[in-house]
């Protein structure tokens, strides 16, 4: 009989676990239907590394030509409001600060969940970061994240108590006009890196995430170009060679983009916004011409302008032209801390009211 007990008893636990797990994965689809990323992105409650993940999905259905996928590098080295006003294809940022790798392969899926891109730009940059625990946590992270955007949002009750964002988004770009000069010499790319950038092979995990983007691509006729930005922080002869080989070995296009700084025309003195590290729009506005030149020559994208289903990106070109024209000289960074150095002292102003009272 006590058998028999315990027998039913384990039963009855192991009915509970399931029924506990059924509702639990039924209450997480249920609020994940009921999330509005759009709306809050639209509202500025998700910022940076969400945001674009969340405003390529608002685009209209096949209207992207080019994806622009890798971390802070490839966000300040192209921009698709320039890209369509030199050559008139359409192009978006979809990267995020600090990208991984299966990061990367998620974010395409979600663009492409609405979008028919003929080309996928890739910066070369973060196919070197690796760290074991990170890539492996997001094995498992990563395709849930994709499946259950309740997870992938639940944090965005920090907004709603902080201070709300102040980046605009065109096109998954935003503008930097803060200018810091780099100073280093200019045969960067014969010098060693800092310590901090010193690896040159791609671990056997991003091979294989690579493998997966390119497998993607090659059944949705996406043709995959590796850049490397221009960055004497990032970059030298040894890195880029690196990239070239890995290019080769995977029968992909390579554009290193140091190789064309006077062609391009770098002004170092202005062009940058943290030393060499990142283009800000002055030089971001020089590399994106580049870019767009080397994809009308190289592919069979299409000029769009003077179409009426593209008549959006001409009215977007007007906004950020004027937005271009008010951030003279600075950031979002700047914005945000000049928003925050200001709520602190009306903050303050009200608390000595109130002793007064």
């Amino acid at each position: 009989m006590r058998g028999s007990n315990g027998m039913s008893q384990k039963m009855k636990n192991i009915t509970k676990l399931i029924l506990f797990c059924g509702i639990f994965l039924a209450l997480l689809m249920i609020f994940s239907l009921m999330m509005k990323p759009q709306k809050w992105f639209d509202d500025k409650l998700i910022q940076n590394r969400d945001a674009r993940y969340v405003q390529v999905t608002e685009q209209p259905e096949n209207t992207i030509d080019v994806l622009n996928l890798g971390d802070s590098l490839s966000l300040c080295t192209f921009n698709g409001m320039d890209l369509w006003r030199e050559q008139g294809f359409t192009g978006f940022n979809i990267g995020a600060d600090g990208l991984r790798m299966a990061e990367s392969y998620y974010s395409i899926l979600n663009a492409c969940k609405k979008q028919n891109p003929k080309v996928l730009l890739v910066e070369s940059l973060y196919l070197f970061r690796y760290s074991l625990g990170d890539d492996t946590q997001m094995l498992l992270s990563q395709p849930i994240y994709y499946r259950v955007p309740f997870l992938k949002y639940h944090n965005i009750w920090k907004s709603l108590v902080e201070i709300p964002g102040v980046m605009i988004y065109h096109k998954g770009y935003t503008i930097n006009e803060h200018i810091w000069s780099y100073d280093g010499p200019d045969n960067y790319m014969d010098l060693e890196l800092e310590d901090k950038n010193q690896r040159f092979t791609f671990s056997w995990l991003n091979r294989m995430w690579f493998h997966r983007i390119q497998k993607y691509c090659e059944e949705n006729g996406i043709k995959i170009i590796i850049y490397s930005a221009i960055s004497p922080m990032n970059y030298n002869q040894k890195r880029v060679d690196a990239v070239a080989q890995f290019a080769r070995e995977e029968n992909v296009e390579y554009l290193d983009l140091n190789q064309h700084v006077q062609e391009i025309g770098i002004d170092w003195m202005r062009d940058t916004n943290d030393a060499g590290d990142h283009m800000n729009y002055h030089g971001c506005k020089k590399v994106t011409a580049f870019i767009g030149q080397y994809l009308k020559e190289n592919t069979d994208l299409v000029d769009h302008r003077g179409d009426p289903a593209y008549q959006d990106w001409d009215e977007e070109l007007v906004a950020f032209d004027q937005l271009v024209k008010d951030m003279d000289g600075i950031s979002f960074a700047d914005i945000y801390n000049q928003k925050r150095k200001y709520l602190k002292q009306l903050k303050q102003r009200e608390r000595e009211s109130k002793r007064r009272r």
